[in-house]
């Protein structure tokens, strides 16, 4: 008669506490240096575009009347030279590479893992008796 093995298990286990990727992608810098901006950024460039504009016409006018007020010293060539040089534009040509800066990525999510390690319980008793019990004629080999 074959005698049982007296065996305790315990599975491990695993606990997984996760939530899932979410990106985010925030390309407004990008578009903003092509252009593109919401009305409230595109009424602030305006604005200090306006001011850069009549700030630098208050200065070219001033500069203007210096050079007309000082005619009494001999310098009678003001007027023409101002009207020349009110005649051209002078542009400024440049090649630039838009966009400059890169687009913020965040990426938010975990994964959590933890976990029991399993047992596995046998009694010696049970093994040396199991080995006594071999009388089925050497069918069950058991080396410990």
């Amino acid at each position: 008669m074959i005698t049982p093995l007296n065996i305790q298990t315990t599975y491990p286990k695993v606990y997984i506490d996760r939530q899932l990727p979410k990106v985010t992608i925030d390309q407004y810098q990008c578009f903003a240096e092509a252009g593109l901006k919401n009305n409230t950024d595109f009424a602030k460039e305006c604005v200090e575009y306006t001011n850069s504009q009549l700030s630098e016409g208050i200065d070219r006018i001033v500069s203007e009347g210096n050079r007309m007020a000082s005619i009494e010293k001999r310098m009678p060539d003001a007027i023409p030279e101002i009207a020349f040089d009110n005649t051209f534009d002078n542009k400024d040509w440049n090649i630039d590479i838009i966009p400059k800066s890169m687009p913020k990525i965040d990426v938010e999510g975990y994964l959590n893992l933890e976990w029991e390690m399993g047992k596995l319980n046998f009694y010696k008793e049970s093994v040396l008796n199991y080995k006594k019990g071999n009388e089925v004629g050497n069918s069950i080999n058991m080396g410990l």
